[in-house]
Order: C-alpha cells, then structure tokens, then sequence
C-alpha cells in the first residue's frame, strides 16, 4: 500500500485525535509511522471536494503544492516541510510568485497568500509551495458559495494584484510569462480533467478561455 492508503488504514484503526493545525475549518495534523499529514473535511463534503480537485488542478499542471488523496470525505495531504513565507518575501519568492500567479488566478484562489502570508510554505531548498486552496474555486476559505463571483471572468488578474503588495509589482508581460511557464491554453485546458463537479468544470473552461483572451 501507498503511504496514503496506510495513513488512512491507520487513521481509521485508531482514530488519533491529531493537533489543531489553525486555520477556520479545524485541520488537524498527524505524524504517523508513515509520514506526517494535514487531515481536512472543510466546512462541507462539497467544499472538501471542491479543495481537493483545486489543488490536483494546480498539481496536474506542474505548480507546486502538497500531495493529497481523499477518502470518505478526509483530504489527507503531505506535511510540507519548511516554515511559513509570512510577510517579508525574498527576491527568490518573489520570482516563484510571479511565475505561479495566473495560474492561481485561474482558480480564483482568493487566499493564495492567506491573511497573514501563512498559505505559502518555504520549503528548505528555498522553493515556495501553496499549501491550502481551500479559497480557490467555487468556495470562500471558510466554506461558503461564492456563487456569482466565481465566474467565466478571470477578474483575480487584477483583483489578486491590487489586494495584495507583494503581488502589485506583477506586470502584463509577467502574466504572459506565468501563463506560458504553465502551457498555456492546452495545458490549462487538459487539466480540467482532474475536476470532478461539472459545473466548476465548465466554468473552469470558460476561465481558461478568459486568461488565453487577456494574455496570450
């Protein structure tokens, strides 16, 4: 068996109670014989879910975030070893935050950084991975329908910019550089496929429509 399917066998076994891990939908965090693992069921299966699929969406494409499985409604995902980016990013963050914006977005993750920049974990070689997407997609972070505001129009290409300082420094030439670093339409397109609700994946479609319009 995979580390995944043991850490579930066990969790079920045993039934530990795990630490508090922060954040607004209680995730709790595990070190197992296997590994160490963050334990999330969100504020909803369909939030849950919705989670799951945004970071396999992200992972399909190559942008760095933890690895995750889901079973009976628990999204288990790979304890990320480094410490948070907080608000004091370096040159070399910067770069990566450039190069993975527009993918994040394209999935309308609203929290990309998080209130207090702890959604963003430096790994000990430096690189930067996202390691809650729960504000992505088709749910705010605590679990409520963004209804309306997750729609065809990717607005996050600004909106994500003018809300965020480290992030207003990203120019129109920086989007097409993100966008091409990640594949562009074709890739962006196939990944879709991770995603398990049909209507965030049709939205999602017309999104990826929107950024190869605006930047390609």
């Amino acid at each position: 068996m995979s580390p995944f399917e043991q850490a579930f066998d066990y969790l079920r076994q045993n039934r530990p109670q795990g630490r508090f891990m922060g954040g607004s939908t209680g995730a709790r965090g595990y070190d197992l014989p296997m590994g160490r693992f963050v334990g999330k069921r969100g504020d909803s299966p369909q939030h849950i879910q919705n989670e799951y699929d945004m970071n396999r969406y992200l992972n399909e494409l190559g942008v760095p975030v933890p690895q995750a499985q889901m079973q009976d409604g628990l999204m288990l995902t790979q304890m990320e070893e480094g410490q948070r980016m907080g608000f004091q990013p370096t040159t070399g963050d910067m770069r990566q935050l450039t190069r993975d914006f527009v993918p994040h977005a394209t999935i309308a993750n609203w929290d990309m950084l998080g209130l207090d920049r702890d959604n963003v974990i430096r790994r000990p070689d430096g690189t930067l991975s996202y390691d809650d997407v729960g504000g992505a997609g088709a749910f705010r972070a605590q679990g409520a329908p963004k209804g309306g505001a997750f729609g065809s129009t990717v607005g996050e290409l600004d909106t994500l910019r003018d809300k965020n300082p480290e992030l207003a420094g990203i120019s129109e030439a920086d989007l097409g550089r993100s966008y091409d670093a990640y594949g562009g339409e074709d890739a962006m397109t196939q990944a879709l496929n991770v995603l398990r609700n049909p209507n965030t994946r049709d939205i999602m479609q017309q999104r990826v429509q929107d950024v190869a319009r605006r930047v390609a």
